[in-house]
């Protein structure tokens, strides 16, 4: 099942929240949030970049974007490593498909025009 990456546009509640959690020194309007897999907090421009490279580089994760106003965050810390945690749930899905793939791949194709033998002739191999 795959989701929508979340930009997410802080109102200044949401911007003092955030700076609270991640450092009041961090420079944060916006958010990245990835569904259950994690967010993360910076700048329009830090933000923006993720976004837009996400949806393409992990499509078994994320089914596309979306830009948001109001969103209601259960917490405003940044999920460590998230990146490597969407790498770890993107490369088992990828492997899986990959895998159908190759085996749909290896199944003979029927021939075109080709006369179906019956179960007598299969049976002895003619």
């Amino acid at each position: 099942m795959t989701e929508k990456v979340n930009l997410v546009k802080l109102n200044a509640d949401q911007v003092a929240l955030a700076k609270k959690e991640n450092g009041e020194r961090k420079k944060i309007t916006h958010a990245v949030v990835c569904g259950d897999y994690g967010q993360m907090f910076g700048t329009e421009k830090q933000c923006e970049k993720y976004f837009s490279a996400w949806s393409h580089i992990f499509p078994y994760l994320f089914s596309g974007g979306q830009k948001l106003k109001n969103f209601e965050f259960e917490s405003y810390k940044t999920t460590p490593e998230l990146v490597m945690v969407l790498i770890d749930a993107h490369d088992p899905l990828e492997k899986a498909a990959t895998d159908r793939k190759i085996a749909s791949m290896s199944k003979p194709a029927p021939q075109k025009g080709a006369k179906k033998k019956g179960f007598l002739a299969r049976l002895l191999g003619i």
